[in-house]
Protein backbone atom coordinates (compact mmCIF):
# COMPACT_ATOMS: atom_id res chain seq x y z
CA UNK A 1 0.00 0.00 0.00
CA UNK A 2 2.93 2.34 0.68
CA UNK A 3 4.22 1.88 -2.87
CA UNK A 4 0.86 2.87 -4.37
CA UNK A 5 0.64 5.85 -2.04
CA UNK A 6 4.16 7.01 -2.96
CA UNK A 7 3.39 6.65 -6.68
CA UNK A 8 0.28 8.81 -6.33
CA UNK A 9 2.26 11.52 -4.56
CA UNK A 10 5.11 11.47 -7.10
CA UNK A 11 4.70 14.53 -9.36
CA UNK A 12 8.01 14.32 -11.19
CA UNK A 13 6.59 13.50 -14.64
CA UNK A 14 3.85 16.10 -14.62
CA UNK A 15 6.06 18.99 -15.68
CA UNK A 16 7.15 17.13 -18.82
CA UNK A 17 3.56 16.40 -19.80
CA UNK A 18 2.57 20.01 -19.16
CA UNK A 19 5.44 21.28 -21.33
CA UNK A 20 4.49 18.89 -24.13
CA UNK A 21 0.87 20.06 -23.99
CA UNK A 22 1.99 23.68 -24.10
CA UNK A 23 4.27 23.01 -27.07
CA UNK A 24 1.50 21.16 -28.92
CA UNK A 25 -0.90 24.09 -28.41
CA UNK A 26 1.73 26.50 -29.75
CA UNK A 27 2.38 24.28 -32.79
CA UNK A 28 -1.35 24.04 -33.51
CA UNK A 29 -1.64 27.83 -33.29
CA UNK A 30 1.27 28.29 -35.71
CA UNK A 31 -0.21 25.82 -38.19
CA UNK A 32 -3.62 27.50 -37.95
CA UNK A 33 -2.09 30.95 -38.51
CA UNK A 34 -0.13 29.65 -41.50
CA UNK A 35 -3.30 28.15 -42.94
CA UNK A 36 -5.13 31.48 -42.58
CA UNK A 37 -2.33 33.69 -43.94
CA UNK A 38 -0.84 31.45 -46.65
CA UNK A 39 -3.13 32.64 -49.46
CA UNK A 40 -2.63 36.42 -48.92
CA UNK A 41 1.11 35.81 -48.54
CA UNK A 42 1.18 33.81 -51.77
CA UNK A 43 -0.71 36.56 -53.62
CA UNK A 44 1.67 39.19 -52.28
CA UNK A 45 4.71 37.23 -53.40
CA UNK A 46 3.21 36.74 -56.87
CA UNK A 47 2.42 40.47 -57.14
CA UNK A 48 5.97 41.30 -56.10
CA UNK A 49 7.34 38.86 -58.69
CA UNK A 50 5.20 40.49 -61.41
CA UNK A 51 6.42 43.95 -60.39
CA UNK A 52 10.06 42.85 -60.45
CA UNK A 53 9.62 41.18 -63.83
CA UNK A 54 8.04 44.36 -65.24
CA UNK A 55 10.78 46.57 -63.79
CA UNK A 56 13.52 44.36 -65.19
CA UNK A 57 11.93 44.16 -68.64
CA UNK A 58 11.06 47.88 -68.89
CA UNK A 59 14.08 49.31 -67.12
CA UNK A 60 11.81 51.72 -65.24
CA UNK A 61 10.38 52.01 -61.79
CA UNK A 62 7.16 53.93 -62.19
CA UNK A 63 8.10 56.65 -64.69
CA UNK A 64 11.76 56.93 -63.72
CA UNK A 65 14.49 55.15 -65.68
CA UNK A 66 15.50 54.46 -69.23
CA UNK A 67 13.46 52.64 -71.84
CA UNK A 68 15.00 49.44 -73.12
Amino acid sequence: MEILSSLLRDEEGQSTVEYMLLISVIVIAIVAAAYVFIEPFKEGVLDLAKDIKKILSDGKIGRVGTTR
